[in-house]
């Protein structure tokens, strides 16, 4: 170990796990402890805990579990030396490097002066903005932009004036390399340099700058607007892109950063959503409209990093991508991550406006509250975008659908594919056989195809017989109750899982075992007889019948972890491992007492038929 294992114990003792990985995971109060979504695995349900007295986290999920330096090693890819040497940063504790490789000692040294070189310059450019005769140029333009100076303290905003070594003298000035600079994106290096030079200069020029913070808002690249001209000076024969991005370093990663998040984490738990966004602008002008929950991809399309980092703090999201060609691949792109994430997404109309910030700037905020009152599904509006492109009648229809059906088989999710599938066949008056054969034939990988077999003889169990006869008489009650359960729960069939998606969500029932009779005929056959059954439930009792089928369903399942675990716990007394013992003491507990509460809800439910 690289420091003596006092260091790291005083370095585990002075960080507040809870405040630590509250940064990256949006927590609530459960007791003594706190819980929320996993960051390292997908979830609908917080199985996450963070258990501040013992200063562990544990996940019941996907059983991922440690203390501080851990959650840093996996979170932000560090070494356990690189791990303590941060914890210890921010905790105060003075380390000793003696034990330290070189190689190790150059790794630290060299993102420290990364971070060093990003704070110096973003301090340069927000006082530039904020107080210099320089920085006129960006207050004039935040202001034409409606942007507060409130709002610009906020997200740090900075103005980097239209010379060439502005910077590069300041970082000398500050005995910063232009080796540093250069490294971290702010400065390049000459193709012909003249004596006295320093054979470098400034990246940003004339742009309004937006530093990107990491978790711990600390400035690790940065974007550049460029203004539309200078008062008094004369526009620049090439003043290149309209927004010019840092470049990666081994602090930035613009896949795994989302602009915004270090602040809209806590409006996000709070509003349980999040509004993704293509532009900083559009971001900072929500966020002054009261719209905190907004982010913005780094100049990159998204990435399944990203979908991971807002699915620890909400599972809805509202995409604005443009209404163009480009945001319509945007969304066909996003659609499977998200999906895959088990996320909600939805996009909100935003009319003739090109962007939110438009949006805000021309209707205000109360009309844009509004907007998600009419939500899109993102399914939707992709499918329907496509129509709009081709149209309807004749050769279009066909276009139509073989654009579609790429898109459709890339949906991760049997259940929203099968919902889509529907959608189409609705809008363009298709069989929905016919489509969803084409998906599947038309596929080269038929690992999507349902292989669930259909027996011609399929009799469900009494349990699944009264859920599905329940449903069938009142879908609009106990749908939500079904949608509660795992559905490895419920049944291991993914035509009967798709059959009860289409009835809770209004299909006709008729067309429901239709289309069941070319793909399932033993489910489609035994749906009508469950559908023929009369008086097997009282129309009083259905909801507790539904209920007390749940449950009881969830309580086999915990049994089954529970036997599972009670083997792991006695292999860990016979071994002697204290850790993995605590961890399954943990779990265990957890278990047993969700189990007390089932059998609690389930006493006072009225007795099930015989």
């Amino acid at each position: 170990m690289a420091f003596p294992r006092e260091v790291v114990e005083e370095v585990r003792a002075r960080t507040d796990i809870a405040m630590l990985i509250g940064q990256t995971v949006a927590l609530k109060r459960a007791g003594r402890g706190l819980v929320g979504l996993c960051p390292f695995h997908n979830e609908k349900s917080p199985s996450f805990n963070v258990v501040p007295h013992k200063q562990i986290y544990h996940c019941f999920g996907c059983g991922e579990s440690g203390d501080a330096i851990a959650f840093v090693m996996k979170t932000r890819g560090l070494t356990f030396v690189e791990a303590v040497k941060d914890l210890a940063q921010s905790a105060g504790v003075t380390l000793p490097e003696r034990d330290l490789t070189p190689e190790e000692r150059a790794r630290l040294t060299a993102r420290q002066d990364l971070y060093t070189v990003c704070e110096t310059a973003a301090a340069l450019f927000h006082r530039t903005l904020l107080t210099l005769p320089e920085g006129q140029p960006g207050r004039d333009y935040l202001t034409q932009r409606g942007v507060t100076l409130e709002t610009a303290q906020k997200y740090r905003l900075g103005f980097a004036p239209d010379g060439w070594d502005r910077l590069d003298r300041h970082l000398r000035t500050s005995r910063v390399s232009p080796q540093l600079g250069v490294q971290a994106g702010l400065l390049k290096k000459r193709e012909s340099s003249r004596p006295g030079d320093g054979g470098v200069y400034d990246v940003f020029r004339n742009r309004l700058i937006f530093p990107i913070l990491d978790d711990r808002d600390r400035p690790i690249a940065f974007g550049g607007r460029l203004l539309p001209d200078v008062a008094g000076a004369p526009p620049s024969k090439d003043p290149g892109p309209k927004y010019l991005n840092s470049p990666e370093s081994p602090v930035y990663k613009k896949n795994e950063v989302l602009y915004g998040l270090s602040w809209a984490r806590g409006h996000a738990q709070r509003k349980d959503r999040i509004i993704l966004v293509e532009g900083y602008f559009d971001a900072v002008s929500l966020w002054q409209a009261g719209f905190g929950e907004a982010v913005a991809t780094c100049g990159t399309a998204l990435t399944e990093r990203h979908v991971e980092r807002v699915a620890s703090h909400t599972r809805k999201v509202y995409a604005l991508f443009d209404s163009d060609a480009a945001g319509l691949r945007a969304a066909q792109k996003s659609l499977p991550l998200l999906q895959a994430a088990q996320i909600s997404a939805f996009r909100l109309n935003l009319g003739t406006n090109k962007d939110p910030d438009e949006f805000i700037q021309k209707n205000g905020a109360a009309a844009f509250e509004a907007l998600f009152a009419t939500r899109d599904d993102l399914v939707e509006m992709v499918v329907r975008r496509i129509v709009e492109e081709e149209g309807r009648d004749g050769t279009a229809k066909d276009r139509v659908v073989q654009r579609v059906i790429g898109f459709l088989r890339d949906l991760p999710n049997n259940a929203i594919r099968e919902t889509a599938i529907l959608y189409v066949a609705g809008l363009l008056s298709l069989r929905a056989d016919d489509l969803r054969a084409q998906v599947f034939t038309q596929s080269d990988d038929l690992q999507n195809v349902p292989r669930t077999p259909s027996p011609e003889r399929w009799v469900p169990p009494k349990d699944l017989v009264h859920l599905l006869w329940g449903l069938i008489r009142r879908p609009e009650e106990v749908a939500p109750i079904i949608a509660r359960a795992d559905p490895d729960w419920v049944t291991d069939r993914t035509d009967v899982l798709g059959a009860i998606v289409r009835i809770g969500n209004g299909v006709a029932f008729a067309e429901i075992v239709g289309d069941l009779d070319g793909t399932s005929p033993g489910l489609a056959r035994t749906l009508r007889a469950i559908a023929a059954m009369d008086g097997i439930l009282k129309e009083e009792d259905i909801v507790f019948v539904a209920t007390d089928v749940i449950l009881r369903m969830e309580r086999a399942a915990l049994e089954v972890k529970i036997r599972a675990l009670n083997a792991a716990f006695e292999g860990c007394v016979k071994s002697g491992d204290k850790s993995s013992y605590r961890m399954l003491m943990i779990e265990l507990s957890a278990l047993k007492a969700r189990r007390q509460e089932i059998n609690a809800a389930l006493s006072r439910l009225p007795a099930p038929p015989k």
